[in-house]
Formats: C-alpha cells, sequence, structure tokens
C-alpha cells in the first residue's frame, strides 16, 4: 500500500515538474522551510547563529498549514541547525501526515547532534516517504573546518554522523557530505576527500556535494562577508571535480552537474543561468512564517501567520505577481543557490541539457573513487 502511495507520488512530482516547463504552475510544488534559525555554531561566513529567535513556527501551525496545501512535492527543510529544536521530531512527523502530496524531503545538518539525526532518519522512513535525502556539511580538512565553522570537535562529529547516516541502507534514503565553496576552502576540495578517506576509505567521490557561497540579508545576515569571492580558484575546482565524476544517469547527478556546470556562467553575469523559477515553481518560508522568493533577495511577499496560513490568497495577490514579475525581469538579487537552482533547472530541462559553462563535462572512463 505504501509502495503505491509513494509511486503515486512519485509520478505526481514529475508531472509537476513537466508541467512547470510550459506554464507556471497554480502554487508552487518546492518549498524551503526554515524550522529554526537557532543554532550551536559559529560560522564565520553565516550570522543565523547570531539571530534572537523567538516565537517560531510550531508543529500545529506546520500541520495546519501542510493540510490547507497539500500540493508541496518537495519539501527542503532547513535551519539554522534543526535538531536545536525538541520537537523537530513532531515537525516533521506534521508534515509527512498532512502534505498528502509529498514526495521528497531533504535537509542539511551539521552532524553535531549524531544520535537524534539517526533517529529522525530511522523515524521519517518508517512513517512512509518517497524520497529523504540528508546532507552533512564539512567544509574543509579537520582544522580548516573547524576554524570556519567555530567549533572544536565538530569535523569529527560531522564525519561520524555521516558514517552512521551511510550505513542505514534504504534505496529510497540517501546521505551525502555537502562543501560550500568560498575564499578560504576553494582550493581545498581534494585535502577534503583525501581527510573524509581517512575515517571512510571507501568513501566515493559522487557523494561530495559541492556549491557555491553566497550573501544574503534576511537569511544568513553575513552581507559584506567574502563568500563569493576566489571565482578563478572556485571554478577550477569545479571542474575538476566534474571531471572526476564522470557521467552518471541519475536524476540527483543530473541536477548537481548542471547547477555546477553553470556557475562559471553565474560568476561572469552576476545573473541566474536560467530564467529563475523562484514565485512561480517554488518559494521560501521562514521560521516566522514569512514568505519570500528565495532564500537571498530580502523582498518579502507577506506573512503567512498574519494571514491565517492563507497561501493562495498572498500567491493571488499584487504583491507576489510583481515581486514575480520583478524574477523574470531580472530585477532581484540574483542567486545560484541549489535552493533556487534546482527547480530552475527542472523548468527548464531543455535548456539546462543543453547550457555550458565555461568547458563541458568530459565523462571519466570509470567514476573515480
Amino acid at each position: 500500500m505504501i509502495h503505491e502511495l509513494m509511486l503515486t507520488r512519485q509520478i505526481g512530482l514529475a508531472g509537476a515538474i513537466a508541467g512547470a516547463n510550459v506554464r507556471s504552475p497554480e502554487l508552487p510544488y518546492k518549498v524551503t522551510f526554515v524550522a529554526t534559525y537557532h543554532c550551536n555554531f559559529r560560522c564565520e561566513m553565516c550570522n543565523i547563529w547570531q539571530k534572537k529567535s523567538v516565537n517560531e513556527m510550531t508543529p500545529d501551525e506546520v500541520g495546519l498549514f501542510f493540510d490547507r496545501y497539500s500540493q508541496f512535492r518537495w519539501v527542503h527543510l532547513t535551519g539554522g541547525e534543526l535538531f536545536m529544536r525538541r520537537d523537530l521530531d513532531d515537525l516533521v512527523a506534521a508534515i509527512q501526515k498532512n502534505c498528502r502530496s509529498l514526495f521528497l524531503l531533504n535537509f542539511p545538518t551539521t552532524g553535531w547532534f549524531g544520535d537524534k539525526t539517526v533517529s529522525l532518519v530511522e523515524r521519517t522512513l518508517a512513517r512512509g516517504v518517497g524520497r529523504l535525502m540528508t546532507t552533512i556539511s564539512i567544509d574543509g580538512p579537520k582544522a580548516l573546518h573547524e576554524e570556519m565553522r567555530g567549533l572544536p570537535g565538530s569535523w569529527d562529529k560531522g564525519v561520524e554522523t555521516f558514517r552512521r547516516l551511510r550505513a542505514i541502507k534504504r534505496s529510497n534514503f540517501q546521505t551525502v557530505v555537502g562543501m560550500t565553496l568560498m575564499a578560504k576552502n576553494a582550493t581545498k576540495v581534494e585535502e577534503t576527500l583525501a581527510a573524509i578517506r581517512q575515517v571512510i576509505p571507501d568513501f566515493r567521490r559522487s557523494e561530495l556535494h559541492l556549491n557555491i557561497g553566497h550573501e544574503s540579508g534576511h537569511y544568513f545576515d553575513n552581507v559584506g562577508y567574502p563568500v563569493e569571492q576566489q571565482h578563478a580558484e572556485i571554478l577550477r575546482a569545479i571542474d575538476d571535480h566534474r571531471k572526476k565524476n564522470g557521467a552518471v544517469l541519475h536524476p540527483v547527478k543530473f541536477l548537481e552537474d548542471r547547477y555546477q556546470a553553470l556557475v562559471s556562467k553565474y560568476y561572469e553575469t552576476g545573473k541566474s543561468p536560467l530564467p529563475c523559477t523562484a514565485l512561480s515553481s517554488s518559494c521560501f518560508i521562514d521560521a516566522y512564517w514569512n514568505l519570500y522568493a528565495c532564500s537571498i533577495w530580502d523582498a518579502k511577499v507577506g506573512n503567512l501567520r498574519e494571514s491565517a496560513f492563507d497561501l493562495r490568497a498572498l500567491w493571488d495577490s499584487d504583491r507576489r505577481r510583481a515581486l514575480r514579475a520583478d524574477v523574470v525581469e531580472e530585477r532581484c538579487s540574483h542567486c545560484w543557490t541549489p535552493c533556487e537552482a534546482y527547480p530552475t533547472i527542472l523548468g527548464n530541462l531543455a535548456l539546462a541539457a543543453v547550457s555550458r559553462g565555461s568547458r563541458e563535462l568530459q565523462p571519466a572512463p570509470v567514476q573515480t573513487l
């Protein structure tokens, strides 16, 4: 019964993606959902931890919202550090119970709370989900990672949590390591791989997902930090990583490869390399229920809590339509974060498949470990 239900939801996600390639959907099928701004890390590149976050969303509110708006096929849950919430399992359960179209649920974590992370993954899988994906953030070899993240012991805990998650053998579950490239670590990809392999000898290159740093006022609160410098070094690292990864016919690999291939175009133009689908296929909701286009642009559509959680009213408002027009006319802040880039790639499949960055992928004859 569960298998048939999840197959139906998978088909529904595929249909939503196909539909987004020919028209703007009535409501978004993907949401980035900030469950908390609380964080125990003191990252150099992100000031979320300095937010004095109070009156954040509750599991009851989450259940009410997704019961009313069950068209979401993909929920990207994020923070802060999600496991700072003592009721995180209740919140995730509320999403699973009430979001009747949900197929894909994914979330990042530092890996600091290993037992809680493993427990949540096991409980989420037991409740039933089409696909669950978890990213452990590791931004370099041990010393550099802990310098950037501001918390001694965080590298060991992150890698150990990844190792434990990796041992969960379920066809609908995947865990990867995520590395955000910026000035300090742009040349450290190979050292990071080597360091992880000292703990996990069979760690595969394909398990390391690269993305690029961004500035954001309303989310990261890090405007002015050098996260968008060292472009030449970052592009060299990405190009080398793509070549060594080789070509694999897999949806996640396709998204990652297209994302990385187009970073050079983003750096060259300062704009999204493809027509952005923010406030069309996707949206961003923060811990206080503020509705934004994405994690980067500060322009707010409105507040769902103050609007009785009526997404339809905000979506049909002149404000949302005007902001969407700004996105289309490239009057937004511009970004190429995975949160927005992935639905944008999926909304422009034909163009994404043939779009070229600085250099096209030359598949390796054998996938490199």
